[in-house]
């Protein structure tokens, strides 16, 4: 497939997603890198042909950023299987994290799904909230906020079925993360139950 565009048209970007992940592992082909020379990047003279390429779909993943192209790119990726390019990383978790967990645990990357999982449970809990794409934390004078817990089952699911140590230390993890996010849940509901008492006495003496 050519990755020449068309017009304002990216190219097919799971066909430049493969393209740019042959020639991170065949860096010293100077075929693979060709088709580069087809297409304007707009680099540094100093980048070699790999960051050129990388560079390149990232251009055009951004030009239009919607989530059918980022998971066209992420699951190439994934099912290559290469390293997940933090700028794509990014785009995903902000755009829709429990899809991109979910994308990880189809794939078996579940090094990565923990780790989404762990940073979603703490984005709901206050740290990092833009990151996720959350417009708030859990807290009792703000709107709810909900996480996938399906999502988070299905990754603690796979991991249990495993029998090595790395697996277990990931399960261990993420068990532990949604135990205290539970907590927090609880003292959230709490102090939000107490409030909304408080006002319902406030209204009932104005009256």
């Amino acid at each position: 497939v050519s990755t020449q565009s068309t017009g304002n048209l990216p190219a097919p970007l799971a066909s430049l997603t493969a393209r740019c992940i042959t020639l991170a592992k065949q860096p010293s082909q100077s075929n693979c890198s060709d088709w580069l020379s087809y297409n304007e990047v707009n680099s540094t003279d100093e980048m070699g042909a790999v960051e050129r390429a990388w560079l390149y779909l990232q251009q055009q993943v951004e030009k239009q950023p919607s989530w059918d192209n980022l998971k066209q790119v992420l699951s190439q990726v994934l099912s290559a299987p290469y390293p997940v390019p933090f700028w794509l990383l990014k785009l995903c978790k902000r755009e829709d994290a429990a899809a991109t967990i979910h994308i990880c645990t189809q794939y078996s990357n579940l090094e990565l799904a923990v780790q989404l999982s762990i940073g979603l449970i703490g984005a709901v809990s206050g740290r990092e909230t833009a990151d996720y794409g959350l417009f708030n934390s859990l807290q009792s004078n703000q709107p709810p906020v909900y996480l996938p817990y399906s999502v988070f089952d299905q990754v603690l699911f796979q991991l249990k079925g495993k029998q090595d140590r790395a697996s277990r230390d990931l399960y261990q993890e993420l068990v532990a993360e949604t135990t205290s996010h539970f907590e927090l849940l609880s003292r959230v509901t709490q102090d939000y139950e107490l409030l909304h008492s408080n006002k319902l006495s406030s209204v009932a003496m104005a009256t």
